[in-house]
């Protein structure tokens, strides 16, 4: 929900236009326990909002169509009054609203730092606030360098591993053999050196 005087959407951070006019819902917040009211977007999601606390409950493919919205419309977004980190430290479990599973923290995109609550079969909490961080981290770029950091993270693990697997398929003899040849090829090659007029 959105203050009277609001200019853009708190869940997604577009223009405001004409509000959609929130329907209650049995869905119980997984914070305070209120029950959701349902926002419908321009797709066919919906965006889950407690009035009580603030919080925001979306589905996976809900959540995508926000983030390609984002990206094809930040344009239009006023970025220079970004919505405050939540202030409460304290860590807590909260229940997935669907399955009452306890969900997942996880840091959004590794490196956002936005910290959500995941349930991966059902969707994502945001606290009060978090949705327009992760939607501006989104359109900055943030999803693709995560994906790129993930990949090259990737690629050195298949490389360690590579080379460790040759190192142990090796028979300790020939690892002697081989570290051996090495150090005299080492040795030879000074003395080449030392040798040179």
């Amino acid at each position: 929900m959105n203050l009277p005087t609001a200019v853009h959407c708190g869940a997604c951070g577009l223009e405001l236009g004409l509000e959609p006019i929130p329907e209650p819902e049995d869905l119980p917040c997984p914070a305070c326990g209120t029950p959701f009211v349902g926002i419908p977007t321009e797709s066919e999601g919906r965006v889950h909002e407690c009035p009580r606390c603030g919080g925001q409950w979306l589905d996976h493919r809900t959540l995508r169509t926000l983030f390609e919205r984002r990206i094809q419309l930040t344009y239009g977004l006023d970025q220079r009054n970004p919505l405050a980190p939540s202030k409460n430290t304290r860590v807590q479990y909260l229940p997935c609203p669907m399955c009452q599973k306890l969900m997942n923290r996880r840091n959004f995109g590794e490196r956002s730092g936005v910290i959500v609550d995941v349930c991966r079969p059902h969707g994502i909490w945001f606290d009060p606030g978090e949705l327009p961080r992760v939607l501006a981290f989104v359109a900055a770029g943030g999803l693709e360098e995560a994906a790129r950091r993930k990949a090259q993270r990737e690629h050195e693990e298949r490389l360690a591993a590579a080379g460790a697997a040759v190192r142990l398929t090796m028979h300790p003899d020939e690892r002697g053999r081989a570290a051996a040849n090495r150090a005299l090829e080492r040795v030879l090659r000074v003395l080449a050196e030392l040798m040179k007029p």
